[in-house]
């Protein structure tokens, strides 16, 4: 896989502080005083419920965040990459205390910066009224995209939720290939109706439906994305940053894009 540098994920997270307004002062006393953790393949980072006293950025791999639905079923939130925020998403148990709404676990090897939540409060104390009301409202129109994404995502279909995935699977990880977009990261169909929220069986039959209409294709284990193909086409019209995740992209019924092709 083609995974940034920890350099790199570093750069992505600094930037992503910068675009919310956060004096440089600030982003430079983050970024040189943190700790770095490694975690192997499949460990868990943290888990739903436990303390939420560190704030987490990935620098280098991926990490799956879950949260178990009231049947035990899991729901894979996202899947985070270099630069991405982590364990920002928290709630006050009945103890008054701040516990994780998610979990997450390490995908691959990977690299984690933390900071306490205890040095972000004193840092962004330290801000003046304005600035600190300026971040303020930064940081709520970034958890509005989150919103405004789920908001949307729900009302797709689960056709459509795959082929939304596989395009933002593509921005991420996609590497050009002479037949289109090659995923350099193999997701599992367990993986894909985590993230879409149905069966497996299901996705298995959606990926079969793909392949017949010429979206999509399988080259040993990598799955390549068509050129042509109404999922190819909407890479760069859709991502899911950690900051402002955009579901303005209207990802058409493949099927019918497919239709067209072959009437032309």
């Amino acid at each position: 896989m083609n995974f940034p540098t920890p350099r790199e994920g570093a750069n992505q997270f600094e930037s992503q502080l910068l675009s919310w307004k956060v004096p440089h002062e600030i982003v430079r006393e983050i970024m040189e005083y943190h700790s770095n953790l490694s975690y192997a393949p499949g460990a868990m980072i943290f888990c739903q419920g436990a303390p939420a006293d560190i704030i987490f950025w990935v620098v280098k791999g991926m990490v799956k965040e879950s949260c178990s639905s009231p049947r035990g079923h899991r729901i894979m939130v996202r899947l985070a990459t270099a630069g991405d925020v982590i364990g920002c998403a928290d709630q006050i148990n009945e103890k008054g205390q701040w516990v994780r709404r998610f979990e997450a676990q390490a995908v691959g090897k990977c690299v984690i910066s933390m900071i306490t939540r205890q040095r972000v409060r004193e840092l962004l104390t330290s801000l003046d009224s304005s600035t600190l009301l300026e971040v303020s409202e930064r940081m709520n129109a970034a958890w509005s995209g989150w919103v405004h994404y789920y908001a949307s995502f729900l009302g797709m279909s689960f056709r459509e939720r795959l082929e939304l995935m596989l395009a933002q699977l593509g921005g991420k990880f996609g590497a050009p290939d002479d037949d289109g977009i090659a995923l350099t990261f193999e997701p599992a169909h367990g993986d894909l109706a985590e993230m879409i929220g149905c069966s497996r069986p299901m996705v298995s039959r959606l990926m079969t439906d793909l392949v017949k209409q010429g979206e999509i294709a399988r080259r040993g284990r990598l799955y390549i994305l068509l050129r042509g193909g109404t999922i190819a086409g909407a890479i760069g019209r859709t991502t899911a940053s950690a900051a402002a995740p955009l579901v303005d992209v209207r990802i058409q019924d493949a099927a019918a894009s497919a239709r067209r092709r072959r009437a032309a």
